[in-house]
């Protein structure tokens, strides 16, 4: 019997059960640990759980690693000892550990990596390669856990991505994920229509990276945008926008906070002004009832111009989903 700890979202943790037992139905609930952390069981080994996303990623599952040590900690400088011990006990070289705390545990996770992997680099954006200890602190509970980086779904700890780069807001982590999870490399010269920009988080990245950034917004961009020659600002809504535009754009970006099926729609006409090699990214914002329903409308809307190359339920998501499209006419 093998215990695995899965991470995901708080507002997808049935949809990411209901992700993992599709492929594994024999797969058990034990305990839910936090929002974002549920404990499980399976009847196989870790690398037979995580052989069907090998090669296509999931939607909702951020993270998976094994369970080989449980530890009752009582938050004092003791713990220290009873962790290194474990530490030791599964793996004593050549390893990442990765610790993760949900909770008041006294220590952070920066100081007990110090104490427990003194020579690793502590880098928050350092992604793991190789052979991976995870360490997850839930209360007064520590799970431990040795797995290779690329059989945990992300090669960051808990799958939460850390960037060097600075954003302007929350909204911009949303970008370089979708740009890390989906492989994507912006070209200096390219040409991005961004919906619904303001105030311009988006629109600052994908400047940083040398595209010119076309911004369809009513209300202001940040003024350092305003004064950017590569970015044309259309300070309209992206309804009135579509009966004017004559570009055809590399990318399509739209994180708008619309009805997902409004969205869809939307990026449906706008399809006519994509290149045909070029690429979409876009963000569906979730209702919490019915949400595989409200996808599976928007998905049928967008397939009528559109490929759907990926959608990922992203760590910097909230309750939302973020797709990868591509035009029907596109060059594979």
């Amino acid at each position: 019997m093998t215990h695995v700890i899965l991470t995901c979202s708080e507002h997808f943790t049935d949809l990411a059960l209901n992700e993992l037992q599709r492929h594994h139905p024999q797969v058990a609930l034990v305990e839910s640990l936090s929002p974002r952390h549920v404990l499980l069981k399976a009847p196989f080994a870790f690398g037979a759980l995580v052989k069907p996303w090998r090669t296509t990623p999931p939607i909702y599952l951020h993270h998976l690693f094994p369970v080989h040590r449980t530890l009752t900690l009582d938050a004092s400088a003791a713990d220290f000892d009873l962790l290194r011990e474990a530490v030791q006990s599964l793996c004593r070289d050549d390893f990442v550990l990765q610790p993760q705390i949900v909770g008041d545990f006294p220590y952070p996770a920066i100081t007990l990596q110090q104490v427990l992997c003194p020579q690793q680099n502590r880098s928050r954006s350092t992604r793991a390669d190789g052979r991976v200890l995870s360490l997850l602190i839930v209360g007064r509970w520590a799970y431990l856990g040795i797995s290779w980086a690329a059989q945990n779904l992300s090669p960051f700890a808990g799958g939460i991505p850390c960037f060097d780069e600075s954003v302007p807001n929350r909204a911009g982590l949303k970008l370089l994920e979708a740009l890390t999870t989906f492989a994507l490399q912006p070209r200096p010269g390219q040409h991005v229509l961004d919906l619904g920009a303001a105030p311009g988080a988006w629109t600052e990245i994908l400047r940083r990276r040398g595209m010119i950034v076309t911004t369809v917004a009513p209300t202001p961009m940040y003024h350092w945008l305003a004064s950017d020659p590569q970015v044309k600002q259309q300070q309209m809504t992206a309804e009135a926008y579509l009966t004017q535009c004559e570009t055809t754009f590399h990318w399509i970006v739209n994180d708008m906070k619309l009805d997902p099926q409004d969205s869809a729609h939307l990026m449906v006409q706008y399809a006519n002004h994509l290149q045909p090699d070029g690429l979409a990214i876009m963000t569906l914002k979730l209702r919490l009832r019915n949400p595989r329903r409200v996808m599976d409308h928007a998905f049928r809307l967008l397939r009528k111009r559109y490929r759907i190359v990926r959608v990922r339920q992203l760590v910097s998501n909230r309750k939302e989903v973020t797709l990868l499209l591509r035009p029907h006419a596109a060059i594979t």
